[in-house]
């Protein structure tokens, strides 16, 4: 176990939201007691977990100031609307989809909402993700294009295909992302070669589940809890990107434990390229959370991995909580401690420097990093941590693109 203060906000934050009832009510009478909501609440909207933070304030009775009470209720009740108003707009394009006869089904968020949580008032959502077959892409565009889907960008679609397959940011993902003029987005996702699932093969385990008073293809949960564990490692392990990662984690063990699936999709998660940050994922969850299902979880990875795996699974966790201490660490820095990431970069613009160049633009504008290259060159000059710091970089740098 990584041993961890509880004195910081972040820190005491994550066990308000994460922990068992009795370390989380603990942390929540802190916030009573200190009139702290304000700030716990800022953090939340950040980590985009307000649900969960007002469901744990309801939960435990805890008491805020008038002023903090109507924050929260404003926060959540916005949150609520976005997020319903997105797994509607989502449903209608997936049923658009399906009635074209295109294999689809939805992960992440959107399947979080259908299977583990029943509602968009207890699980945020900015966007929804949904596979699909690559030679499906074209028709899928059309399709939703009919719905009032458009893809951003100026650069062609050939182009971009080109991009997504050299672009470090998206570490064995291939997706494009469309919106309409209510903002709602849909991520396309054909290939999610970093956990090494095949989409054909997820789109065939895939089941139906009713959400909304409707219903709708999600993943297995099997393959859920290893594409949830894809994502924390997209995110670096910051708590920022996968805070909602470690809290639908939790639910999945618990689903897998109650369905009598939980030891057999932990050997499957072992198989995957994902075996190393599922074991640290599962053991973060367990620090917080000591449940039956998340020790057996962690037990049973660590059983299945080696004594390597399980060291640098220990390493991607000391990254974790560093981050959790000192903030994320700039992505740039991945940059230093590896030579894939500019191996992609430098071929992509080696086949299509201009096309290249305007995608990679369209997606820093998308992110608000559009930057001059000498800004970028100083950012990276500023952004060169420590020995320890590069080391913890170097750990998940090996997990996210592989051998040098």
């Amino acid at each position: 176990m990584v041993s961890r203060s509880t004195t910081s906000p972040r820190h005491r934050l994550l066990e308000f939201l994460l922990a068992d009832d009795a370390k989380a009510a603990v942390a929540g009478e802190h916030y009573s007691q200190t009139n702290s909501w304000g700030p716990a609440i800022d953090l939340a909207k950040a980590w985009k977990v307000v649900p969960r933070l007002h469901d744990r304030v309801r939960k435990f009775g805890l008491k805020l100031t008038a002023a903090d009470t109507l924050k929260l209720k404003a926060e959540f009740l916005e949150t609520y609307r976005q997020s319903a108003f997105r797994a509607t707009t989502a449903i209608g394009a997936i049923h658009a989809l399906e009635q074209a006869g295109i294999p689809v089904v939805t992960f992440k968020g959107l399947a979080s909402i259908a299977v583990l949580y029943g509602d968009s008032k207890h699980r945020a959502i900015q966007d929804a993700d949904i596979l699909i077959l690559k030679d499906d892409l074209p028709k899928v565009l059309a399709c939703l294009e009919r719905q009032g889907f458009a893809r951003e960008g100026h650069e062609t679609l050939a182009q971009y295909l080109r991009f997504v397959e050299d672009s470090p940011g998206f570490a064995g993902n291939q997706a494009v992302t469309v919106s309409n003029m209510q903002r709602c987005e849909i991520d396309i996702h054909w290939e999610v070669a970093g956990s090494g699932l095949r989409a054909k093969d997820i789109l065939q385990r895939a089941a139906r589940c009713e959400l909304m008073n409707s219903t709708i293809p999600v993943v297995a949960p099997e393959d859920a809890f290893i594409l949830t564990v894809h994502h924390t490692i997209r995110e670096n392990f910051a708590i920022e990107g996968v805070c909602r990662d470690l809290l639908d984690a939790r639910m999945w063990l618990r689903h897998l434990q109650k369905t009598s699936r939980l030891e057999e999709a932990m050997k499957w998660s072992a198989q995957s390229r994902c075996r190393v940050a599922a074991l640290t994922l599962a053991t973060l969850v367990n620090d917080y959370d000591c449940s039956a299902e998340t020790s057996q979880a962690a037990a049973w990875l660590s059983t299945f991995l080696n004594s390597a795996e399980r060291h640098s699974a220990a390493g991607l966790g000391e990254l974790f909580h560093y981050q959790l201490s000192h903030g994320r660490l700039g992505k740039d820095v991945f940059y230093l401690v590896h030579s894939r990431p500019w191996r992609q970069v430098l071929r992509g613009l080696a086949t299509d420097w201009s096309g290249y160049l305007r995608s990679m633009r369209t997606m820093e504008e998308k992110l608000g990093e559009n930057r001059p290259l000498h800004e970028r060159a100083a950012r990276l000059v500023k952004s060169i941590p420590g020995l320890r710091e590069l080391r913890l970089a170097r750990e998940l740098a090996c997990i996210k693109f592989g051998a040098n």
